[in-house]
């Protein structure tokens, strides 16, 4: 600024030198232009000076808190445009080879009756994801349809809910609703080891075990494994906390709650969860999560029910896919044979998948699980010599994109159970179905 305002003068006494140089030709009249020249010279001195003073306190001055303008819009329009809203309509129909009547006895809790079309689910999806540098968010998952029943306790009224997530005769559950904070840690925003942030939950979560999900958009097949039905939880209620350790090649979480698919606790003691995740090579993650606590009342409330679930997934190309899974677990004092005498129960969950991406809309699944519940205890037909001791299935999906938002898929499923009694299959130790499935993504 000041070299702006020293050189505007300069170049205007130039001129006026030059100009005036026909006109003024007298010894006074240079004198006089002379004593111009030195008051305007002292005039710039003091303007340089009272310049150097005025930048001088500008950078020094402290930094004001500017508020932002006002929005035009507020309340809850506001509040709705931070909100992603999304969800899908699934529709299925699934039928059997077999000539028995009656149900399909399928062996997953999402198998509907005989030769019959059904509303699988339709969900609805509300979600502010927290910053993850610092911040809160929520996320609300509401389903309704016939699959809520076989997923969800569906808050229960008192303390005598079952512990393995009795099947409900209402079509509406909260699959998720939770609040979320994620507290930044500045002290160790530079390390390498330490988490940089702690990402906190507290409510209804999805349990952290398991390869398939409740979701069925994000399923590899139609119906759900064995596995998933009688071998690990569904929900959670509770807190959990997840953070990235060993610059983010670790992602580990810690919880407590309320057990196996409990809204209100059957008994006064709690389940840990605890699960670790990470990319031992370029396209493979590993997860191992667990869970402990008791799940039982009356005189084995405190009996610990303790699984591990192992899942690997590699991506090998761009259009070949596969994953594994290994679950294990034990229920303590178990009274399988109904003659009050206890024992711990164990069972054990095997499933291989594969995915082939032949285009951009048509692709091809397969599954083969083993399900080993040899104490009978996990399986839903019952204790003692009802229900199978052991499960077998082999699964094909094929699924197409009508369009990016529409997915249509076919299913051949093959199960095999070894029981006791013969009954799992309505008297049968297989079972052929066939399905069909549309899910409509928004």
């Amino acid at each position: 600024m000041r070299k702006i305002i020293q050189g505007s003068l300069t170049l205007y006494l130039i001129g006026m030198f030059l100009f005036s140089g026909s006109v003024f030709a007298q010894d006074g009249e240079v004198a006089a232009l002379k004593a111009q020249i030195d008051a305007l010279s002292r005039k710039l001195e003091a303007m340089d000076s009272k310049m150097m003073t005025m930048e001088k306190h500008a950078l020094n001055a402290q930094t004001v808190y500017i508020p932002p303008a006002p929005e035009s819009k507020g309340g809850f329009l506001r509040a709705m445009e931070d909100i992603n809203v999304s969800g899908y309509i699934d529709t299925q129909y699934q039928g059997t080879f077999e000539n028995s009547k009656g149900q399909n006895v399928g062996r997953t809790f999402s198998d509907k009756a005989k030769d019959t079309f059904s509303l699988n689910a339709a969900k609805l999806k509300f979600e502010k994801i927290a910053n993850p540098e610092g911040g809160a968010g929520f996320r609300i998952h509401m389903m309704m349809g016939s699959d809520s029943r076989y997923f969800f306790n569906n808050f229960q009224t008192n303390n005598d809910g079952t512990s393995n997530g009795g099947i409900s005769s209402t079509a509406f559950a909260l699959e998720e609703a939770y609040a979320q904070y994620v507290l930044p840690l500045r002290p160790f925003e530079n390390s390498k080891i330490l988490p940089h942030a702690i990402d906190f939950k507290a409510g209804r979560f999805v349990t952290l075990t398991g390869n398939e999900v409740i979701d069925s958009p994000s399923n590899w097949n139609i119906t759900r494994s064995v596995g998933f039905g009688y071998g690990i939880p569904f929900t959670h209620t509770g807190v959990r906390a997840t953070y990235q350790l060993f610059n983010n090649f670790l992602t580990v979480t810690n919880g407590i709650n309320n057990g196996w698919d409990n809204d209100i606790d059957n008994n006064r003691f709690k389940t840990f969860e605890n699960a670790v995740s990470f990319s031992p090579v370029k396209n493979v993650t590993w997860t191992t999560a667990s869970y402990i606590g008791p799940e039982s009342t009356g005189v084995e409330a405190t009996a610990n029910r303790f699984v591990v679930t192992n899942v690997l997934g590699w991506q090998a190309t761009k259009k070949l896919a596969f994953a594994g899974e290994f679950d294990m677990g034990n229920q303590r004092r178990v009274d399988i044979a109904g003659d009050q005498v206890f024992q711990s129960a164990q069972w054990y969950g095997y499933a291989a998948y594969a995915k082939y991406q032949f285009t951009e809309k048509l692709a091809a699944a397969y599954r083969f699980e083993i399900f080993d519940d040899h104490d009978r205890y996990r399986n839903w037909t019952g204790v003692g010599t009802a229900g199978a001791t052991t499960d077998l299935g082999n699964t094909l999906t094929l699924e197409y994109k009508l369009q990016d938002n529409l997915i249509a898929r076919g299913e051949y499923r093959i199960d095999y159970a070894h029981a006791g009694d013969g009954n799992v299959f309505n008297g049968n130790h297989q079972q052929n179905t066939l399905g069909g499935q549309l899910i409509y993504l928004f």
